[in-house]
């Protein structure tokens, strides 16, 4: 049985070069980008423990700070003393942080990820 060359269907040469090219680029994209992401994720993770155990309640935002900081240190997380923002208003005690991180992709190209996090919660008096 002949087959017709016109009738056969299938990719070429340079179409799955691309393909692999395009995978490839999507994969280091990835690999590169994981990093901040997961360590936002462990941002997100103590900011919100921290809001909702009670012995935090009590704590000035300094100690407050440095419990953080402590947490973040474990998956050696840093955040500078102006992207983590404590405050104490009629009780309520609020967490704000703000940060962005700056990762470079390929030569003279950088992706800049920026992370907002808040959390609240009522002070004892």
């Amino acid at each position: 049985m002949r087959v017709n060359r016109k009738q056969q269907m299938g990719s070429s040469t340079y179409a799955t070069l691309f393909l692999i090219l395009a995978l490839i680029f999507a994969a280091v994209t990835i690999m590169k980008l994981w990093s901040p992401y997961y360590d936002d994720l462990a941002v997100k993770t103590a900011i919100k423990n921290i809001a909702e155990e009670d012995a935090t309640r009590s704590m000035a935002p300094k100690e407050i700070r440095k419990t953080i900081n402590k947490r973040l240190q474990v998956n050696n997380v840093q955040l500078d003393a102006e992207e983590v923002v404590i405050s104490k208003e009629d009780g309520m005690v609020k967490i704000d942080v703000v940060y962005e991180r700056r990762i470079p992709m390929y030569g003279n190209i950088d992706a800049m990820v920026k992370f907002h996090h808040e959390a609240s919660f009522s002070a004892k008096r």
